[in-house]
């Protein structure tokens, strides 16, 4: 194997200096500005209790949920074995918190890191092995792939740890990314009207305009910042 991988992210996981989300970027992405902006559905759609209860971003398969901007951060290193994929999506899963206290985890009860393949490789010898170790880890853990979906969603990632999201044109360039899916709170589609009140209630409006300026969209944006107050 010689592929090559990279991150897909959004949200404060891209621009956030805490020392454990610099040392990952620094250790095993490339620069910013090798970032590469990716068509992804993506919303407003957690509340989060460290952002004074308003919602950071979710991906999403919801109908209601539109194609928004991410980025996918490439690896510094080539992807050569089934082993360098999973050290990968253990530091980006050290990165969002996701480690447990007794070990490094790619899951916890409020969110999980899971693997895009680009479907070119189907018939790729080396995949079979990928497959199968990321299933084997995934088997390890008690976790929920519904917990991900809301009402009328379709499924977000499979039982084996494998997400269920649009393979877009940008994707074209690598052959695995990874990316952390977040459990909704709450379990419904949120307008843009509820997801500026929260922000106007709190006045705490950091996250959502951080995101804007770093060029980081969701296709709610321009209707969410037209109900803020001033």
């Amino acid at each position: 194997m010689d592929f090559k991988g990279g991150a897909i992210i959004i949200g404060s996981l891209f621009w956030e200096k805490t020392p454990k989300r610099i040392k990952w970027r620094q250790v095993y992405l490339e620069t910013i500005e090798k970032k590469v902006p990716v068509r992804i559905r993506i919303r407003y759609g957690r509340k989060s209790s460290t952002r004074q209860d308003t919602f950071t971003m979710i991906v999403s398969n919801h109908p209601n949920t539109e194609f928004g901007i991410a980025y996918i951060l490439p690896f510094k290193e080539k992807i050569k074995n089934a082993r360098n994929l999973e050290s990968q999506a253990f530091a980006m899963a050290g990165a969002e918190g996701l480690w447990k206290k007794s070990e490094p985890s790619l899951n916890k009860n409020w969110g999980t890191v899971g693997l895009l393949i680009n479907p070119k490789l189907e018939k790729s010898r080396n995949l079979e092995t990928v497959r199968e170790r990321w299933a084997k880890l995934y088997s390890e853990y008690d976790w929920d792939k519904l917990d991900y979906q809301i009402e009328n969603e379709p499924e977000l990632i499979d039982k084996n740890g494998f997400l269920n999201i649009e393979w877009t044109e940008e994707m074209n360039d690598f052959d695995f990314l990874i990316a952390t899916l977040t459990v909704p709170d709450p379990k419904k589609f949120l307008d843009e009207q509820t997801i500026a009140d929260k922000i106007n209630e709190t006045g705490y409006d950091m996250y959502f305009l951080t995101n804007y300026q770093n060029g980081i969209r969701t296709f709610q944006d321009e209707r969410i910042i037209e109900k803020l107050k001033k």
